[in-house]
This record gives structure tokens, C-alpha cells and sequence, in this order.
């Protein structure tokens, strides 16, 4: 499905993901929630914390490691 601006929806996803990733450093994880509350989000995203989401947009270290997470589940679901 291509939208006005000629992109499609795997290509914006695939933006995002490599913008959130890279665009916000914060080398020193300042403020940075507890592993458990990304488990948490992947896991049951319904039940989190609503600061967890928001932490995760800003910034890429945090970004990352909600990707790791999620990764991780998958291939466990697929085992």
C-alpha cells in the first residue's frame, strides 16, 4: 500500500526503525527504566507503564534494547 508520498509501508517501517535507532544517543542510559520494564512492554505491552513506550522513542540505546527483547521473544515463540 503506497501512500501520497510514493512510499510504501515496509519502506516506512524500515525508516523508523533505522531513525529510532541512531538518531537519539544517550550513551549513558540517563533515566533509563529497568530491563525488566522492557521485558515487560514486550511482553505485555497492554500492562506497562506508559512512560515505558515513550522512553523508547527517545532514545536509541532504549530503542535497541526493546528490539533485542522483542527479537529474543520471537525466536523463542518459534522454537
Amino acid at each position: 500500500m503506497e501512500d501520497i508520498l510514493g512510499i510504501n509501508e515496509e519502506e516506512f517501517f524500515g525508516f523508523a526503525k533505522k531513525y529510532l535507532s541512531e538518531a537519539f544517543p544517550n550513551p549513558e542510559w540517563i533515566d533509563c527504566p529497568p530491563d525488566s520494564e522492557f521485558t515487560g512492554l514486550a511482553g505485555q505491552p497492554r500492562q506497562a507503564d506508559p512512560f515505558v513506550p515513550q522512553h523508547i522513542t527517545g532514545g536509541s540505546p532504549y530503542f535497541n534494547r526493546y528490539m533485542e527483547i522483542l527479537a529474543d521473544l520471537e525466536r523463542r515463540a518459534v522454537r
